[in-house]
């Protein structure tokens, strides 16, 4: 792994965040014009007036059956993204331990023959899972003409040969690849989703995540949900395709890594897909709760505090705190906890920037350069990508990095794994 590429240093990998009219559902309580233009700043409706602020609550319009301020959400996004990615992580150590075991039954696991050796070896299984992948595409292809017999033959030939194609790249690519290219096509699929206007209500409610709730404690729970879809989700092309590039790069390289044990001896492995897509969600959830719990403890009271000057539909400091709070989605922090990975396991490796393909840099400088402008743009107050939430990526790559790999070999071992021979090869 002598090279690896991404598009730029700030544009791949960006979970962003939504302004402007036309994307962003603004909620209104008071009956202060919906735009004011002072000079070149042209301020967005603010939520609540002061008077609501001075005393506790506010009278909501009509429709609006709440009475009381948007509260701080910290301990409910906590559960839910400990239970989800706990969960998550579990239930795939679960898998991957059974898949094992039935492909080791297969192959004669424990059996006289192998001379003492319990398992046979990840090359092994991984052999008889080709084969008889194999097998099973080929008795489809044959049963294709029959089950497609109503098309006529210049429409069956090409779905014939487009099945054969796609058979033998899914055999003969690495899960290393494959497993990227799986997200990549899932969250392509939530793109065109975002593209029809009859989901568009549908899209924004749970494909979005918004770190204020308006709302019961159940519409709370429920805002919890988005911390999760919004990882997959993105509403601009140039946004998707940056992404995607930067996770089949960065991911394969993480593949790789969390592939391979960190003790000796080994446990059998049919598959390290679950391993990979645990890691991703476990990253994505803590990247999310991250941003959610920044918003909550620092940029939530700073609006409330610029809210209460008397000039703060003119207050820079009120425009800046709105803009803290819009909603967010992408899955930067995940694909930043799969960089951060990729240059503590691969530090020899170099970078390469899209725009300027003959310029590449040592992968540790590219992270710190990413690192130090989200941290820039952090403290500069920048709001056009979600910054903490790049950090909070960063960071759990970084930690995973030291104690990730054997978690999941503990994890596994609790759930009863066994560990691999040398097999016949």
């Amino acid at each position: 792994m002598s090279n690896l590429f991404i598009p730029s240093f700030t544009g791949p990998i960006a979970r962003s965040t939504l302004a402007g009219p036309s994307r962003l559902p603004h909620r209104c309580f008071s009956s202060i014009p919906r735009r004011q233009v002072l000079g070149r700043i042209t301020p967005k409706r603010i939520a609540v007036p002061r008077s609501a602020i001075e005393n506790g609550q506010y009278a909501a319009p009509a429709g609006y059956t709440n009475s009381s301020l948007p509260r701080r959400s910290i301990w409910r996004p906590i559960v839910f993204c400990g239970l989800l990615g706990g969960g998550g992580y579990a239930a795939a150590a679960l898998y991957t331990n059974n898949d094992t075991q039935k492909w080791g039954d297969k192959l004669g696991g424990s059996s006289w023959w192998r001379k003492g050796q319990s398992q046979p070896s990840d090359r092994e299984i991984h052999r008889a899972k080709q084969l008889e992948g194999a097998r099973v595409a080929q008795k489809t292809l044959n049963n294709l003409p029959n089950t497609l017999s109503f098309l006529p033959n210049f429409l069956l030939i090409p779905v014939l040969r487009t099945y054969v194609m796609a058979s033998e790249f899914y055999l003969n690519t690495p899960s290393a690849q494959l497993a990227p290219m799986g997200l990549i096509f899932v969250m392509g699929n939530v793109f065109v989703w975002w593209k029809l206007r009859r989901l568009e209500p549908f899209m924004r409610k749970w494909w979005l995540h918004r770190p204020i709730v308006f709302g019961t404690k159940r519409d709370e729970w429920r805002n919890c949900v988005t911390m999760f879809t919004s990882v997959l989700s993105h509403q601009s092309l140039p946004h998707l395709a940056f992404n995607s590039l930067a996770l089949f790069s960065f991911g394969s390289a993480a593949y790789s890594y969390i592939s391979s044990s960190p003790s000796f001896p080994a446990l059998s492995s049919s598959t390290h897909t679950p391993h990979f897509l645990a890691f991703l969600l476990t990253a994505g959830l803590f990247s999310s709760l991250g941003s959610h719990l920044w918003t909550n403890i620092f940029r939530y009271p700073a609006l409330m505090k610029a809210l209460t000057h008397p000039a703060r539909i003119s207050s820079p400091q009120a425009l800046m705190s709105h803009q803290g709070i819009l909603p967010s989605l992408g899955a930067s922090g995940a694909i930043y906890a799969a960089l951060a990975l990729t240059a503590c396991a691969y530090p020899d490796s170099s970078v390469g920037i899209i725009f300027v393909p003959f310029v590449s840099v040592p992968i540790g400088m590219g992270v710190a350069g990413m690192v130090t402008l989200d941290l820039i743009g952090l403290i500069r107050g920048w709001r056009l990508f979600d910054h903490v939430a790049h950090l909070s990526g960063a960071l759990f790559g970084f930690v995973y990095y030291r104690v990730g790999r054997e978690v999941w070999q503990w994890t596994r071992e609790k759930f009863g794994a066994e560990h691999k021979g040398s097999g016949l090869f």
